[in-house]
Order: C-alpha cells, then sequence, then structure tokens
C-alpha cells in the first residue's frame, strides 16, 4: 500500500498548534474537490491526530504529529490512489498552512 508524508514547519507554541489544527477534518471535508465519506479523527492526550476518510471509493488513513517546530503527516492510500500522491501531498501542506495561518 502506497504511503504519502507531509512536513510542514511552524513557529507557533505546540499546544497553539493543536487547537488550530482541529479545525483540519472540518476543513478538508469543506474544501475537499472531491465527496468524502466516513471521515474519522480521535486525538490523543498529547495533541496528535489519528484520521481515516473514504474519497472516490478509495479508503486513506494515516496520523498527524504536531512537533514543537513542525506538524508531520503520515498515512497510507490503495495502489489506486498512488498516481494522485503529489497532488494529496500538496493540498494536505496546503491545508495546514492555511489553517496555521502561513
Amino acid at each position: 500500500m502506497p504511503k504519502f508524508n507531509v512536513v510542514v514547519a511552524h513557529e507557533h507554541d505546540r499546544e497553539h498548534v493543536v487547537e488550530q489544527l482541529k479545525k483540519f477534518s472540518q476543513v478538508i471535508q469543506q474544501q475537499s474537490p472531491v465527496q468524502l465519506s466516513n471521515v474519522t479523527e480521535t486525538w490523543d492526550d498529547e495533541g496528535n491526530l489519528y484520521f481515516a476518510f473514504t474519497a472516490m471509493s478509495m479508503s486513506i488513513s494515516g496520523n498527524m504529529i504536531v512537533e514543537e517546530t513542525e506538524v508531520i503527516v503520515a498515512g497510507k492510500m490503495p495502489l489506486a490512489a498512488a498516481m494522485f500522491r503529489g497532488a494529496i501531498e500538496n493540498q494536505i501542506k496546503e491545508k495546514v498552512q492555511e489553517i496555521l495561518g502561513g
């Protein structure tokens, strides 16, 4: 199963970043160019997000780890989505930067 990985640097307090990123699923659902379904998100006590959704009948899952100076989003996608990996990574990066005000 192909993987995706996005790293976005930030200069904010980690707790602030976590609070801002709690909007991530909502923003992605509202602004995605394709219909998303079965969206799930779970935040752990450390402020890390575990997510999954279905887009165009393809299941995508991953996690968002908030570090002191960067946000790391990594996950798995079906082989059929691999040709769109660059576009998916760019969309994720843009949305994280937008949410963080950058």
